[in-house]
């Protein structure tokens, strides 16, 4: 015999032989037995995720993690650090803040939790209006997250994706949510469960693509990306006008062809190939002649443009409240609503060094504008206690992450700005199953500014796909030494529950 024709029956005969297995095997991201004690209650899951990434690294010093204690300017170690650093000056937090909110504004801190080292944490004046939702604030879950990789470059695929660069896994969770409920999908309708909202002023350089990447995912797990812009050529081009009349018959002649190659890749018997590109292929020709069921999905006035002012400064386009009003239609869209999307958060304006809080100067000023401009744009869309808006988030099923790749040094750069500062820095969640009785402080920061017992960023994301009932340590996904203290899967996945999103068994 051959050895191409051995080859052959031995393929096909391994086929026959796991048919039978693969037929009864679970879809992919369901939690083995032995880890299913770990997975959260149906009842405590999210419905879907709200994803935001400020790009360019979110301070924590004004904002999530106020300690007045430390860096105080009579500190002989530490002074005019953290909270201290910009007290004064024409640029001061406090002029700011006055020229953000009025002289009624509230008071620029306010008593949020202890910490694990018994320090009193403030939530600053620039999460204003978020902290002035009660409702948000009392179900707010703060995480002190901590790495080592100070480039754009590096951090903000390891924040977004939790692998670093290099890492054939590293996806964005948003290809791990498509997989999981595509493969549930009794029928394909091009209808996506996974989207990335990209701002348009990003640096190619940033890897901010790593938000939609797919790892080791196959190709049909890629989460819809899109450029949020103030014109409509995407919206236009879904129409495939280009072909006329011939559409039809363009799309029978290529799927012909598909089919045809398909069948060369083929064992006698009817057993194919496994030529994961030629699968991902009519994946994506299946996806590109159901362009109309997007087109209805899409509507053409969410990317008209609206015009934004924060702190005295506008912008025409608000690029963020273009995408968060995009992300709130395709969460609460009846009967077809998404189960995650990313917004990544370029600022109304750009800060000093790019994106919207890579602030090397002007750090309190544009911090400020873009900050506040978030806050109004995300509360806009979140119901209020009562309100019960079909078009808006409703907190008892949507999570609501706040991710960023790091901080910013808890003392000055340039005179008026602050450096990369990924030793240590804050994320947040709240919604879903992350309530009341989750609200708190993971970690801590010390007054050197510096983390204990932090989060890597691996651990946060792990947990969101935990969130929505996907297993987390699915091959494609996270390992269990992602998850501090783990030493199973089962210890990993109970560890998720109750550190990361604070739910006890």
């Amino acid at each position: 015999m051959r050895r191409r024709h051995f080859l052959q029956h031995l393929g096909a005969a391994g086929a026959l032989l796991a048919c039978p297995r693969l037929a009864r095997a679970a879809p992919w991201g369901a939690y083995p037995d032995a880890v299913a004690p770990g997975a959260l209650p149906e009842a405590r899951l999210a419905k879907n995720v709200l994803d935001i990434f400020l790009y360019g690294g979110l301070c924590p010093w004004e904002t999530f993690y106020v300690v007045p204690e430390y860096g105080h300017p009579n500190d002989p170690q530490y002074a005019r650090q953290q909270w201290w650093t910009f007290q004064e000056g024409p640029d001061s937090v406090a002029a700011t803040y006055a020229a953000c909110y009025g002289a009624a504004a509230p008071p620029m801190l306010q008593e949020f939790r202890v910490d694990e080292t018994g320090a009193m944490v403030n939530l600053g004046p620039f999460s204003e209006p978020l902290r002035s939702r009660k409702d948000i604030i009392d179900r707010l879950r703060i995480h002190v997250v901590s790495h080592s990789l100070e480039p754009h470059e590096a951090a903000i695929p390891y924040a977004l994706s939790g692998f670093r660069l290099g890492q054939p896994k590293l996806a964005g969770l948003g290809s791990a949510v498509q997989h999981y409920f595509s493969a549930r999908a009794p029928v394909f309708t091009g209808e996506p469960y996974a989207y990335v909202l990209y701002s348009p002023g990003d640096f190619p350089t940033d890897n901010l693509r790593a938000a939609s990447a797919i790892g080791q995912h196959p190709g049909s797990a890629r989460p819809l990306a899109i450029k949020v812009e103030a014109n409509t050529a995407f919206i236009d081009a879904l129409g495939r006008k280009v072909l006329g009349d011939k559409r039809t018959a363009v799309d029978a002649l290529v799927s012909q062809w598909t089919a045809d190659y398909r069948q060369r890749l083929t064992w006698p018997g009817g057993t194919p190939v496994r030529a994961q590109a030629v699968s991902d292929y009519s994946f994506a020709l299946e996806t590109l002649q159901n362009t109309g069921v997007l087109s209805g999905i899409l509507e053409s006035k969410y990317f008209q443009g609206v015009a934004g002012t924060a702190c005295g400064e506008s912008s025409n386009p608000n690029h963020p409240h273009m995408a968060l009003d995009l992300a709130a239609h395709l969460l609460t869209r009846p009967g077809s609503q998404a189960k995650y999307v990313n917004v990544v958060d370029g600022g109304l304006i750009a800060a000093s060094g790019g994106g919207g809080y890579d602030t090397h100067d002007r750090h309190i000023r544009d911090s400020g504008r873009n900050l506040t401009n978030l806050w109004r744009g995300l509360t806009r869309i979140i119901n209020q206690p009562g309100e019960n808006d079909p078009t808006k988030l409703n907190l008892d099923e949507t999570l609501v992450v706040i991710n960023t790749e790091f901080g910013r040094t808890p003392w000055e750069q340039n005179g008026t700005g602050r450096n990369h500062h990924p030793y240590a820095y804050t994320t947040l969640m709240f919604g879903g199953p992350v309530g009341n009785d989750q609200q708190g402080i993971v970690g801590s920061i010390g007054a050197d500014g510096f983390a204990a017992n932090a989060l890597p960023p691996a651990a946060p994301r792990a947990a969101v796909l935990q969130a929505l009932g996907i297993f987390p340590f699915a091959p494609e996904c996270y390992a269990v030494s992602d998850v501090p203290g783990a030493v199973t899967e089962l210890d990993a996945a109970l560890l998720l529950n109750e550190l990361v999103l604070g739910v006890k068994a």
